[in-house]
């Protein structure tokens, strides 16, 4: 049965065969083993790593001695459910491994496909389906990578899944950006800013789309919030591009993007490619203008306030 097996990592520990939790999987030991397998799936490991890993600061003898009883556990639970499982652990010699042609859901697996998908996109470029698989994506993300585990191993794991969670919620904002949906955009905006409150892009995404929807004094608001996360947790100011945002919210002078995409359609791609490029073009002259705009009132009120001498 295809995906009869089912591996949940993100938040708490779960495995499930044929929709019923597998039994013996109790043991920290064991779940700890079969995770490290999982995570590192796409390569052997050695035994002399593995007892390494799990038993640090044992002699090699008895870690290694721990390691025989573990497999010889693990392979026993793989085993005792369905011998359909009793291939999943690949044991040759020295070497231990997740067997990788073995057919079962993983949700950092499904996560990670994902944003490999869609990572090269532009905003512009990503279809409604692009947008309903990220959204799919980032519900699978019940947590942080195995949730209460502070091994190396995992914690490293753990930080770059989050990364990746930011940047898929970051494609999801730009969507709604372009396509003009503010409320979930600033949603998911504020998912981010849970995870990071200091990440500085993201406020600056989230004054857009207070001031685009209508609500300038969200929107300045929203760079108050910045300016006091980056100083509590970096003790920086925020950049001069976040401070030029603001001016020119503050003097009605910022100009959003002009056009949403929602006309294209996949059956005229060079079509697509053609206004993709014009629009981009189009919102980059738009903001160019807005910046400079700022600009030449910032001087005049540096003349008025300081006129030149009269010879």
């Amino acid at each position: 049965m295809v995906n009869s097996l089912r591996v949940s990592l993100f938040g708490k520990f779960n495995v499930m065969y044929r929709g019923v939790n597998i039994s013996g999987m109790q043991a920290h030991k064991v779940q700890e083993l079969f995770c490290y397998l999982l995570l590192s799936r796409k390569q052997p490991q050695s035994r002399e790593t593995l007892a390494e890993i799990l038993w640090s600061g044992l002699p090699p003898a008895r870690s290694k001695k721990n390691l025989r009883q573990l497999l010889w556990r693990l392979q026993g639970v793989l085993s005792h459910e369905d011998m359909e499982l009793s291939c999943l652990l690949h044991t040759e010699g020295e070497w231990i491994q997740i067997d990788p042609g073995h057919d079962f859901w993983l949700d950092f697996v499904e996560f990670e496909n994902v944003y490999n998908a869609v990572k090269g996109k532009r905003a512009r470029e990503l279809t409604p389906n692009d947008f309903n698989a990220i959204q799919s994506a980032v519900s699978l993300y019940q947590g942080e990578l195995l949730e209460g585990w502070y091994y190396d191993w995992c914690v490293i794991e753990r930080e770059r899944l989050q990364i990746i969670l930011l940047m898929l919620l970051d494609k999801l904002i730009q969507y709604c950006e372009v396509h003009h949906e503010f409320d979930v955009g600033l949603a998911y905006g504020a998912e981010i800013l849970r995870h990071d409150r200091a990440y500085e892009r993201t406020h600056r995404q989230m004054m857009r789309l207070y001031y685009m929807a209508g609500d300038r004094t969200q929107a300045i608001h929203q760079y108050q919030r910045c300016k006091s996360a980056l100083q509590e947790e970096l003790n920086v100011a925020p950049s001069q591009r976040t401070q030029e945002l603001y001016e020119q919210i503050c003097s009605d002078a910022f100009r959003p993007p002009l056009f949403a995409a929602k006309s294209m359609t996949a059956d005229t791609p060079e079509l697509v490619l053609a206004l993709s490029d014009v629009l981009s073009r189009l919102d980059s002259f738009s903001l160019a203008l807005a910046e400079i705009q700022v600009q030449v009132k910032q001087e005049i009120a540096t003349l008025q306030s300081n006129p030149p001498v009269q010879k």
